[in-house]
């Protein structure tokens, strides 16, 4: 009896204890340490400012442009000009030489000496009209007929206007127009990079965070698990409980320091992907320091996931993701080029209309050249004409409105399938975010339960109906809950980004992006007047 009764006592002094180190550490700090070295605005930043993925994105920016400059260039004005000189020596006939023997010149051949120059511009309209002044001298001298030399100019100014084919700014400036589309499209797909690597960075900063809690979590069970082997150890030397107690309490901290080792890699891996996501050089990855933020706290009465309200985000992201809208502006580029490609279908009918004057000044001198515009003119010349053109086949032009009205077609469905993507990623991300908050509430709950269990359990030990296996055991499933509750607070942080993400709210998708305000990631998107508010 007196045995029983020490047997009792012992484990009673083993739970008064293990009961002080319960009511100091049994509930797991769960919140971020005070003493974290990395904010998430300062990742978010980090991101913006290092990300490689930006700079390539920017680059697709740049070349666009280039683009719509290359297509611009056919409404440059192009100057031309040429001068040239030649010698032509011609043998003359038997009749010819005795023609020249008649006004005294005696040659058995010609020598012919042309110079020609030529100054000329021109210009394509986006009217599709093409107009061009043209300026031509030519001096001719040789030894048989033009001995004094001749000086021609002709000052002309050519007008073309296309009747059908290649007729009209919609026609003509169809590749610059598209080419601007294309550039507001590449603007739009950088804003959308920055909206996805910003939604990233912040998931692995989330991811961050819960690694270094469950490291919290490990460590202070560990501690505990410690505890429990030095305090039955003692009392194995004061012989109070057999040897054999402390193989249990033993084998505990062993999986304990387990989980602790494991938690600790977690941190580490936690940490480099949050390095890449933020951009960091090679070097500066293992400098990342602690998160330094706590998860953000739940918003129990804002998580209705009716079709009222999927609407109403879904409309809103109708109008805020930037590939959404990326990919509607494509599709307005493919149907400014299908206009082109059906006008080109059309028969080329051109009507030119010339008009200028020729002067002549004879005389082989150089400055003959520049006075001739000036001299003899007899009034002004005129030409108009039209012209046709077209391929019974045409196989190139048919083939090219094929090509274009295929490239609607697969912008039209591009957009309806990212449409249709978002309404069920909206729908689901806003029912993830309710499920995360009620996972949140009963990860709480359990923890709290738990506790409570294991204060039971503490009590039947010290009323000696328990046991130390009951006690390590109980704390156990006291730490799976806390890991839970952990978990729990990564899903909530993580639905919150996905539904920003889907709704397109991280970012304006039609502004530059120059900073980020990272209390979006910590709030569900407000739906005002089709709009959201941060």
């Amino acid at each position: 009896m007196k045995e029983s009764m020490r047997r009792r006592s012992v484990p009673s002094a083993l739970v008064f204890v293990c009961g002080l180190l319960f009511s100091s550490v049994s509930h797991c700090q769960v919140s971020s340490s005070s003493t974290g070295q990395l904010s998430l605005v300062d990742a978010l930043q980090s991101t913006l400012a290092n990300h490689p993925a930006l700079r390539i994105q920017e680059q697709e920016v740049v070349t666009s442009r280039a683009l719509k400059q290359q297509a611009a260039g056919k409404f440059d004005a192009v100057l031309s000009s040429g001068l040239s000189q030649s010698r032509t020596n011609l043998p003359l006939s038997q009749f010819e030489k005795d023609q020249a023997a008649l006004i005294g010149i005696t040659a058995d051949h010609q020598t012919i000496n042309l110079t020609d120059f030529s100054l000329g511009a021109s210009k394509l309209y986006r009217s599709g009209v093409i107009i061009g002044p043209a300026f031509q001298a030519t001096r001719t001298t040789d030894n048989v007929q033009n001995i004094p030399g001749a000086n021609l100019s002709n000052l002309s100014f050519q007008v073309m206007v296309p009747l059908l084919r290649g007729r009209g700014r919609d026609v003509v400036a169809a590749q610059e127009t598209a080419a601007g589309i294309a550039v507001d499209a590449s603007l739009l797909d950088l804003n959308q990079t920055v909206s996805d690597l910003l939604a990233e960075t912040a998931a692995r900063y989330w991811a961050a965070v819960a690694a270094e809690k469950i490291l919290e979590v490990a460590r202070g069970s560990e501690e505990r698990g410690r505890v429990y082997v030095d305090n039955v150890q003692t009392l194995i030397q004061a012989g109070r409980v057999p040897e054999a107690e402390s193989n249990q309490v033993k084998a505990n901290l062993a999986g304990r320091a387990a989980e602790r080792i494991a938690a600790e890699q977690g941190v580490i891996e936690a940490k480099q992907q949050l390095a890449l996501a933020m951009g960091l050089t090679a070097d500066q990855i293992a400098t990342v320091g602690s998160a330094s933020e706590g998860f953000p706290a739940a918003e129990e009465t804002t998580t209705s996931a009716d079709g009222g309200a999927i609407q109403k985000l879904f409309e809103l992201a109708s109008q805020r993701r930037a590939d959404l809208l990326a990919s509607r502006r494509r599709q307005s580029e493919a149907q400014t080029l299908l206009v082109a490609a059906r006008n080109q279908t059309r028969p080329q009918v051109d009507l030119s209309f010339n008009t200028g004057y020729t002067g002549l000044a004879e005389g082989t001198g150089f400055s003959q050249v520049f006075q001739s515009p000036f001299r003899n003119a007899q009034g002004p010349d005129l030409f108009g004409g039209i012209t046709y053109r077209f391929p019974p086949s045409n196989n190139l032009a048919r083939g090219q409105l094929l090509q274009a009205q295929a490239s609607v077609r697969e912008t039209e469905l591009r957009t309806l399938e990212i449409s249709r993507a978002t309404m069920a990623a909206v729908g689901a991300a806003l029912q993830g975010v309710r499920n995360s908050v009620l996972g949140l509430q009963k990860a709480r709950e359990a923890v709290a339960a738990f506790q409570a269990a294991l204060d039971g359990e503490r009590e039947k030990y010290r009323l000696g109906v328990g046991s130390l296996v009951d006690i390590l055991t109980m704390e156990d499933r006291l730490t799976v809950a806390q890991r839970t509750y952990v978990n729990a607070g990564l899903a909530y942080a993580l639905a919150l980004v996905r539904l920003r993400s889907v709704t397109g709210t991280i970012v304006e998708p039609d502004k530059p992006v120059r900073s980020v305000d990272g209390s979006v990631f910590l709030s569900l998107p407000a739906v005002s007047a089709g709009k959201s508010q941060p």
